[in-house]
């Protein structure tokens, strides 16, 4: 097995900026593919002495082709049918004193063919003078044909051929490089490790071929990540294709090969890859913090171009990994520390976390009907346990009180909207903001005849509106210590009877829709 290993931090990328240039339809260097040689030239006699002369050429462990055109009209002609000829051997004087320089004219700018090298040859100079015409036309030679000697000829082949091939070795890293960074930008907008692990695999292909664009069917991949040490071996698989999709969960050490494994306990290194005939590694870890391990198998035979994008991309994408990965754990964190808020008024007022996951679930039910943006759907659902947060600031006296709250109680109950808002309203991360709002109107009625700013209709924040319904709608199910739980149908009816005035009809509406989704939710949520 060859094994590479890279710890250089500087990749070359080129700009991603498309042109309607032709490509040469084979861009890949093959060792059975011959040079193709375009003799254009009326003389017949020119085309049988450059075949004699170069039948034996060969370059690169490659031999020529000859395809002959005889006049400027054929060889357009030839061109067109012809996109990956490498030298144009060009005759000037054809069907008029002009017919060579037309046609380099129209390969460059017509056909916006900038590959193939055109060398312009003739035998009356005096029609076409060797300064006016490279100055005018884009050529890459100019030979009288009395200077074309064989031995002239041979070096006038390798210098043009050894063009054509960097021409294309720099187009060839061009395209993929492109294929690279838009490979990555594909990927870098999936933001959980799982599609994102998911998105990076099924890139893959399309880096290996992206000359054709077919998808490599047969390739098996994995995305895994965890802790490899003497004390701590969980490097677990989060996404998989192929023969590894139905691996995630499992330890990687379980499904690839003993030496690449050995491999990972080796390695120390920020990034280091190992490239096979049919499988590759790559893995990515930082000081103090996880691996992230791509590994591929059953891959087809890649050139050392293709290594070198597959590291770019490895190295980029598992960057990416470890970004999303630390963005995930303080997403997971702030998640905890929200609903532990939430908890901790909740059991000082004597209730369960159970309603703090049926309003975060109603929530979310309602907000999906309504087709918001994703996003903030999440945030709505992080923030809705914080809709009692300034309870923490009401008396017991008044939050256990087991009967009707007095008008002297009840306006101090109030306050707990605006206490909570003070405590969010200022800081700088949006879940406490959205969290600020809810709590600040979950208590505001569609007729404006709630508290405490007396809002009505679409003044209300959405958030707000929806959260609203979602906590009458608990608390009515749920037992409380001033009332026994109702009965889910008395809730809907409830429910309909207030649309307009203390709900949003239009939530009210989507909410009754639901019925059987909702029951079923309590029936699961059974305390």
């Amino acid at each position: 097995m060859k094994q590479t290993t890279s710890q250089n931090n500087k990749f070359l990328f080129v700009n991603n900026k498309k042109t309607n240039q032709a490509e040469p339809k084979e861009t890949n260097i093959s060792q059975s593919t011959p040079w193709k040689i375009a003799i254009v030239d009326d003389d017949e006699q020119v085309h049988a002495v450059t075949k004699m002369v170069l039948k034996d050429f060969t370059f690169d462990n490659k031999p020529v082709q000859f395809i002959s055109a005889y006049s400027g009209e054929q060889g357009l002609k030839l061109f067109q049918e012809h996109a990956d000829i490498a030298v144009c051997l060009l005759d000037v004087v054809m069907e008029s004193n002009h017919a060579g320089l037309d046609l380099a004219k129209q390969i460059r700018e017509d056909l916006e063919n900038n590959y193939t090298r055109i060398v312009l040859r003739t035998g009356q100079p005096g029609e076409a003078p060797e300064d006016e015409v490279i100055r005018n036309y884009d050529i890459n030679d100019y030979k009288e044909k009395t200077e074309l000697t064989h031995s002239k000829l041979n070096t006038l082949m390798y210098s043009c051929l050894r063009s054509y091939r960097d021409i294309l070795t720099l187009n060839k890293t061009r395209q993929g490089l492109e294929q690279v960074i838009s490979a990555t930008t594909h990927v870098f907008s999936y933001k959980f490790i799982e599609e994102f692990s998911k998105g990076i695999l099924q890139q893959v292909s399309s880096i290996l071929n992206f000359e054709d664009g077919a998808f490599y069917g047969a390739t098996n991949g994995l995305a895994a990540h965890g802790e490899l040490s003497n004390e701590c071996q969980t490097i677990k698989i989060v996404a998989g294709i192929g023969n590894f999709e139905n691996k995630v969960g499992e330890q990687i050490s379980h499904v690839i090969p003993n030496d690449l494994y050995d491999l990972l306990q080796q390695h120390t290194e920020f990034f280091y890859s190992s490239h096979s005939d049919d499988a590759y590694l790559a893995c990515h870890h930082s000081f103090d913090m996880p691996q992230n391990v791509l590994y591929f198998q059953g891959m087809k035979q890649r050139d050392t171009l293709q290594q070198k994008l597959l590291d770019i991309y490895s190295r980029n994408v598992l960057v990416a990994f470890e970004n999303i990965y630390l963005k995930s754990e303080a997403e997971t964190s702030q998640r905890e520390i929200v609903y532990m808020l939430g908890e901790a008024v909740e059991s000082r007022s004597n209730e369960t976390g159970f309603h703090l996951k049926r309003v975060a679930k109603l929530s979310k039910l309602l907000a999906k009907k309504l087709r918001l943006n994703d996003n903030y759907i999440d945030l709505i659902v992080q923030a809705s346990p914080l809709h009692d947060l300034g309870k923490i600031g009401i008396p017991d006296h008044i939050l256990h009180k087991p009967g009707k709250l007095n008008a002297e109680e009840w306006e101090i109950m109030k306050t707990h909207v605006t206490i909570g808002h003070g405590m969010m309203k200022n800081s700088n991360k949006k879940v406490f903001q959205v969290g600020a709002l809810i709590a600040l109107e979950h208590h505001e009625r569609w007729d404006g005849a709630g508290y405490p700013k007396n809002k009505k209709g679409k003044e209300i924040s959405i958030e707000g509106r929806i959260v609203a319904i979602a906590d009458v709608m608990d608390a009515l199910v749920s037992k409380r210590c001033y009332k026994a739980p109702w009965e889910i149908e008395d809730v809907f009816q409830y429910m309909q009877e207030n649309a307009g005035t203390q709900f949003d009809p239009q939530l009210i509406e989507l909410l009754l829709e639901e019925k059987d989704f909702i029951s079923a939710m309590y029936n699961d949520f059974e305390e």
